[in-house]
């Protein structure tokens, strides 16, 4: 198989490991990012400001570990636009990392102001704060130069779709359209963007009222459609892998009364809607999620899938076994365990939790630093995951 047929494949692998449906084989996810720019041989500032090296990065990936699935085909950490304009803004990296400051776009006061005309608060406060005085002397030259820029991540990335997608037959996770795949709530908007960390947490605790006022009207205006979308349509698509993919990653920050205010009721709302439709939505939780266990322990089976990151995925089984689970490979394992005792672990997982489907082997942190995984261990997991049936 090649083409869309190795992908129709492919998602018919996630969608029945995702409902608990036993297959042939157990699919595998790479959850890989930055590693496979220096497993090509480059360092990070040499593929994130040029398209072929970053290109020659991903090929070098496909071309030496058989996967069923990429977390990252080379287009989340391109940096060409940014620096045509001047500036990498909250963004960082060097040769070896990449990363993003803790920042904030609004206050506590101004998150109102930002959601009644984001673009408008974009342009008059943000921009300018960022930039000073340098923001209102860019050239009109400059500007070309960075629709020019935009103009070619754009096609990079529709190229990339189609190189990953027809040459190598890797299914995309989640349609990306935000109105039926990807999501943000307002609790991640603001954790991410608007407020920062810090002033997130101090507000949780000091303006709990003014985050109520924004999350409703971030919910009213980006929630509340989805979901009126996804209850007035046709269903799973079954193009993708999962119906939608939502990132988990403020419920760190909460303690259980502060999750249960600010974030369970949208996030339940939307999760009964897709459940109501017979759909199955991906939540990838970085940090731990267990300690909200609870929460989903009610949701029909096949429902959700949930990408685990620090949580282990025998106790994760335990306390939710309506839950399908992705993940189980430890970047510990991966970096310095042996190839047979990397096996021998997928092996014991997919046997202990995916004999009647309900498992998606992956990595749980996104491989990312030099060190956080040896060639060799990527390469025997991925060729032991492709010719293991059970």
């Amino acid at each position: 198989m090649e083409g869309k047929e190795l992908q129709a494949y492919r998602v018919g692998l996630f969608r029945d490991a995702a409902r608990f449906i036993k297959n042939e084989r157990i699919p595998y996810f790479a959850n890989v990012v930055t590693w496979k720019v220096f497993d090509a041989g480059h360092t990070l500032d040499e593929a994130m400001t040029d398209f072929d090296v970053m290109k020659e990065c991903v090929v070098h990936f496909l071309d030496n570990y058989p996967c069923d699935g990429l977390m990252d085909t080379g287009i989340r950490n391109q940096f060409n636009v940014t620096e045509t304009f001047g500036s990498q803004g909250y963004y960082y990296y060097d040769k070896e990392c990449v990363g993003i400051k803790d920042h904030a776009t609004c206050t506590v006061d101004t998150l109102m102001d930002y959601i009644a005309d984001e673009d408008r608060y974009v342009w008059e406060k943000v921009l300018p704060e960022k930039y000073g005085d340098e923001w209102y002397q860019k050239s009109k030259e400059t500007w070309k130069k960075t629709f020019k820029a935009y103009m070619d991540y754009t096609m990079f990335i529709v190229k990339m779709g189609s190189l990953t997608g027809k040459t190598y037959g890797i299914p995309s996770l989640a349609p990306n359209n935000p109105m039926s795949g990807t999501i943000s709530f307002a609790v991640e908007e603001m954790v991410a963007n608007l407020l920062g960390i810090k002033q997130m947490s101090l507000a949780m605790r000091r303006n709990p009222e003014k985050l109520d006022e924004f999350i409703k009207a971030w919910d009213d205006k980006k929630i509340q459609p989805v979901i009126e979308k996804i209850k007035n349509g046709k269903g799973p698509n079954y193009k993708y892998c999962f119906d939608a993919s939502v990132i988990m990653l403020s419920h760190n920050i909460m303690s259980p009364s502060q999750f249960e205010r600010f974030y369970w009721p949208h996030l339940e709302e939307l999760l009964k809607a897709y459940e109501e439709k017979d759909m199955n939505i991906r939540i990838f939780t970085e940090g731990s999620i267990l300690r909200f266990a609870d929460y989903f322990k009610d949701f029909k089976k096949g429902t959700l899938t949930f990408h685990i990151e620090n949580d282990d995925p025998y106790e994760f089984r335990e306390k939710l076994p309506n839950i399908a689970i992705m993940g189980g490979m430890t970047t510990a394992m991966m970096a310095n365990a042996t190839p047979d005792e990397c096996v021998k672990y997928a092996e014991q997982l997919c046997n202990d939790l995916g004999k009647e489907g309900g498992f998606i082997l992956s990595e749980g942190k996104m491989v990312s630093y030099r060190n956080d995984a040896k060639a060799e261990n990527v390469k025997a997991v991925a060729e032991f995951m492709r010719d293991y049936r059970h």
